[in-house]
């Protein structure tokens, strides 16, 4: 579809919910997956999201079902999520085109902007938050099976990354990814060491989780309040743990002294734990599942990259971060989960 099609039919998309209102639309900053646009109606804005990566219906209902129950739950939330607004006719869902278009649909709408953890106070909200919706989604139980696999199930990430994929772009990387050669055999060391651990983690307790918790993913009021997390197009079940490994992921910057990183994440954990009880055998494996976030980040854009989406720049310092990061696990991981259980 021709980009200015595609922009029409957007444009009309809010009739489908309000055919009888009178609606105004501005442009979003929609994330990597999808294209945003809010809408405005009668004094009252929403979201609007065209999803991206996939046209699977069966994906986005699961999501919308869990967004629908976590509403039920709104009162144990200090925030809010988007919540999906059903059409007339039924439904939250709208396709472009009959047969095989892209999807979209539309949410309630939450003011605010992007947070950036400036220091101890701000990354122990960020950690009740976490909490608190890793608790709430604990409580939900879903008829429906959701779609997307766990993190550990990484041969289902992309389509094109299958290990053997995996291996031989890792191991024989093509004449642009030369120069980072020794990276990428370091970064398949981790794999393969990965690949030995599923078994446990299979056992550890599962529930619900968001799985992408971020600050993009966030927003928050002028005083700095969290007031919403965003984007639950991923969640699924999943080892319950891996929801803070995710977020203590993003929290992990080499580049930062070791003793600022040690205070960072105990802040954000000591803020998580208000809600979440975690044993002792799912601290010992942060880790190795904060290494598997970084390298499912990998696999994502080197999918990307051989779909044709992103230009080699772009994986080349997603190969630096991956590297960096897993090594930085390898040399101080035992010492971040001590600093944890004490």
């Amino acid at each position: 579809m021709r980009v200015k099609d595609q922009e029409e039919q957007l444009t009309s998309l809010p009739t489908y919910w309000f055919p009888a209102q009178t609606w105004s639309m501005r442009v979003g900053a929609g994330g990597m997956n999808n294209t945003t646009r809010f809408v405005d109606v009668e004094g009252t804005s929403y979201v609007l999201r065209l999803y991206e990566t996939h046209r699977d219906m069966d994906k986005i209902i699961f999501e919308h079902s869990v967004l629908l129950a976590l509403d039920k739950e709104k009162d144990k939330l200090h925030f809010r999520v988007p919540v999906p607004v059903e059409l007339p006719a039924g439904g939250t869902v709208v396709r472009l085109d009959a047969k095989e278009g892209k999807l979209a649909a539309l949410f309630t709408y939450t003011d605010g902007c992007n947070p950036t953890w400036g220091n101890t106070h701000q990354l122990l909200q960020f950690g009740e938050a976490v909490g608190k919706l890793s608790s709430a989604l604990a409580a939900i139980s879903m008829e429906l099976e959701p779609v997307y696999p766990p993190y550990y199930e990484i041969e289902h990430i992309h389509p094109r990354c299958t290990p053997d994929a995996i291996q031989e772009f890792c191991l024989q990387p093509p004449e642009p990814f030369r120069m980072q050669r020794d990276e990428l055999s370091y970064i398949f060391g981790r794999f393969a060491a990965f690949y030995k651990a599923i078994p446990y983690l299979r056992k550890l307790p599962h529930q619900l989780v968001h799985g992408d918790i971020n600050g993009s993913n966030m927003l928050v009021n002028a005083d700095g309040q969290i007031t919403a997390v965003l984007d639950f197009e991923f969640v699924t079940l999943d080892v319950r743990v891996m929801e803070l490994a995710v977020c203590l992921s993003d929290l992990i910057d080499p580049t930062l002294p070791l003793e600022e990183l040690r205070r960072n994440c105990t802040a954000f954990y000591k803020g998580y734990g208000q809600s979440i009880h975690l044993r002792e055998e799912e601290i010992v494996l942060l880790p190795l599942l904060i290494e598997l976030r970084r390298l499912d980040v990998f696999i994502h854009f080197l999918g990307r990259y051989l779909d044709g989406v992103d230009a080699q720049g772009v994986l080349v310092d997603i190969i630096h971060n991956t590297f960096n990061k897993t090594k930085w696990l390898q040399m101080n991981g035992s010492e971040l989960v001590l600093t944890l259980l004490k």
